[in-house]
């Protein structure tokens, strides 16, 4: 029975001690000591020396981005991912290297690389991605790379991708495009360089 009690006291009291230190803070709120409306206001980054070479350094926990008209869709990145979250479709090109205007398909690369196929899909799922940064390696074209770092120029560090909704976060690279137009496409295209 003293043990009922005892629980029962100390629960009081834990609760009471808890309150208090709540109560003392919301009697001391100073300005901006409050919760932020997080993703439509945010904190500014410190700037601060982190214990790596900015320049170096290519394994930064930040999102993928693809250069899109630099893709040839050998799947190479699909391949390697352990978590499958890169999904690639890819429809054949009739005439190797050929602009498409009306899809947006540049033939050649700017490593200068022709072109064989119509990436017309190219999504990354960033909630199941698991950050390895293995989809980077095997790229010939480097047109897939993590965000910073390195890539500073190319695209800024973004490590903040909060969301309302999940679906936000799967990043859809290329256009979408039927492979009827790619092949009616590639048809006129012919027509007009024979």
């Amino acid at each position: 029975m003293i043990k009922y009690f005892a629980t029962i006291w100390e629960t009081v009291t834990t609760l009471l001690t808890g309150m208090g230190v709540t109560w003392r803070h919301m009697v001391a709120i100073r300005r901006d000591n409050v919760t932020l409306q997080y993703p439509e206001e945010r904190w500014p980054r410190p700037e601060r020396d982190i214990g790596f070479d900015h320049d170096k350094y290519n394994v930064i926990r930040s999102r993928l981005h693809v250069d899109i008209d630099d893709c040839i869709g050998c799947l190479k990145c699909e391949r390697v991912c352990p978590v499958d979250c890169i999904k690639i479709d890819t429809v054949k090109v009739l005439n190797r290297g050929a602009d498409i205007p009306n899809i947006r398909h540049k033939g050649i690369t700017s490593f200068g690389t022709k072109k064989a196929l119509v990436v017309t899909r190219f999504d990354i799922d960033m909630t199941e991605c698991c950050y390895c940064n293995l989809c980077v390696y095997p790229c010939p074209e480097e047109c897939i790379y993590m965000t910073g770092g390195p890539n500073a120029e190319k695209h800024d560090i973004d490590y903040e991708f909060s969301e309302y909704d999940r679906n936000d976060l799967i990043y859809r690279f290329a256009k979408k495009v039927s492979d009827e137009d790619v092949t009616n496409a590639t048809t006129e295209t012919q027509e007009v360089t024979d």
